[in-house]
């Protein structure tokens, strides 16, 4: 393989997956699918948990980290409140005004995030929800530096989140939390253009976007905590490839579970628009306006600025 083929690869799926993991809002955070790992006697470090969860899919940051805090306090060993502790700093980052200090603190709070799920991935090589959630640390760590200029460690962090990413592969497609990491995967093999195409059949990769909805779709259906984590991609990736109605159907279901979500109250109003149904979009917009939120304000004043647009005309 050249050199250069190699390095057009590398270019082309780091571009994209920015692109992607931007346009999809930081929706893929993995929340529920965390909550895989309960115990007999960690009831109440998982109830704290699900409802620091709770709190960060309604937007109440302040609650979640005070929550995500005293849990690392009281298990330092568990993975899952350092990943949800470091990616309010990286939605902050995306739905907020990019600030470095919003991004040194995600790099800082993922480096500690990282080697707890490290430790916890030797005890237990499947463990999906670790893997998952490497990979997604890795692949977050890789969108703050690219945005930030630091290509070095945007292109090794990027490469190290694929790794786990190809671990995913090898295990059990059942399993709803693999499903999602392929769907994924499939979808974004899918966009490859074809004149870059034999190069991921000599890395060993390959898939093609039916086959990356449909086991993102089959995750959506599960009774597994994971579901909402699928609708999530799934409303971003059928409103790209301007499947409206699909992604409605998504973006409603998430609205409906979590109404104190701005970020997922904006989009259904965004998609809402773009469909035609702007009485239904106005009042969308008209809830965001009216939240009460101290993060993400910026989505209240686009809301303000489609207000305008559409009652004006």
């Amino acid at each position: 393989m050249q050199q250069t083929d190699t390095d057009d690869l590398i270019r082309f799926m780091n571009i994209k997956v920015l692109s992607l993991f931007i346009c999809l809002m930081g929706w893929f955070a993995l929340p529920s699918i965390c909550l895989g790992h309960s115990s007999p006697d960690s009831v109440s470090y998982d109830q704290q948990l699900s409802h620091g969860i709770e709190a960060f899919y309604q937007s109440d940051w302040k609650e979640a980290s005070t929550i995500f805090e005293k849990l690392q306090e009281v298990n330092p060993s568990d993975a899952r409140a350092y990943f949800f502790y470091s990616m309010i700093p990286f939605w902050q980052y995306y739905f907020g005004d990019q600030s470095h200090g919003a991004a040194n603190l995600y790099l800082e709070r993922s480096e500690k995030a990282l080697s707890v799920s490290h430790k916890q991935l030797e005890d237990n090589s499947r463990d999906t929800t670790m893997i998952l959630m490497l990979s997604g640390l890795y692949g977050y760590r890789s969108l703050i530096a690219a945005s930030e200029e630091n290509y070095k460690t945007a292109v090794s962090s990027g490469l190290d989140g694929f790794k786990y990413t190809r671990t995913l592969l090898s295990l059990d497609s059942s399993d709803p939390k693999a499903l999602i990491g392929k769907g994924m995967f499939y979808y974004m093999m899918g966009t490859v253009p074809s004149s870059l195409r034999w190069v991921t059949n000599m890395a060993g990769v390959s898939g093609n976007m039916e086959e990356g909805f449909r086991a993102l779709e089959s995750a959506a259906r599960s009774d597994s905590y994971v579901r909402n984590d699928a609708k999530m991609i799934l409303a971003y990736l059928y409103e790209r490839e301007n499947n409206l109605s699909k992604s409605l159907e998504h973006l409603r279901d998430l609205s409906e579970d979590y109404p104190k979500n701005i970020i997922f109250q904006y989009n259904l109003g965004r998609v809402l628009e773009r469909t035609g149904k702007e009485a239904m979009a106005e009042k969308r917009y008209q809830l965001v306006v009216d939240m009460d939120t101290y993060y993400l304000k910026s989505l209240q004043s686009k809301s303000e600025e489609r207000l305008e647009v559409l009652r004006n005309g």
